[in-house]
């Protein structure tokens, strides 16, 4: 009879650290979306006109002008696009050129 209540005993606690270090994973991973969004959208409270952004359909262009919570992108010659400044996925000028191996000089 003691057997089962020690062995039952033992299986309480490994679910409880299990679900401990479940909070804890999950804590931890928000904490660091939450960075990056915060940093993402400092970047884009701060474009200005002439920067280069990517918006989430894929569509690379530069701002052009601003309205309230909106941006005036321009993709092509005499083509403008107005988007909400949450459509702004990347910057241009964050994105570095991978350097193959043959390309060094």
């Amino acid at each position: 009879m003691e057997t089962t209540a020690a062995a039952q005993g033992g299986a309480n606690m490994i679910l409880f650290l299990f679900l401990l270090a479940m909070v804890v994973l999950m804590l931890w991973s928000g904490r660091g979306q939450k960075k990056r969004e915060q940093e993402r959208q400092a970047k884009v409270d701060a474009l200005q006109k002439g920067d280069q952004v990517i918006l989430s359909g894929g569509i690379v262009g530069t701002v052009a002008g601003f309205k309230d919570n909106m941006l005036e992108v321009k993709i092509a010659e005499n083509v403008k696009l107005t988007v909400l400044k949450t459509a702004v996925v990347g910057f241009v000028n964050e994105m570095q050129p991978v350097n193959q191996q043959g390309d060094a000089k």
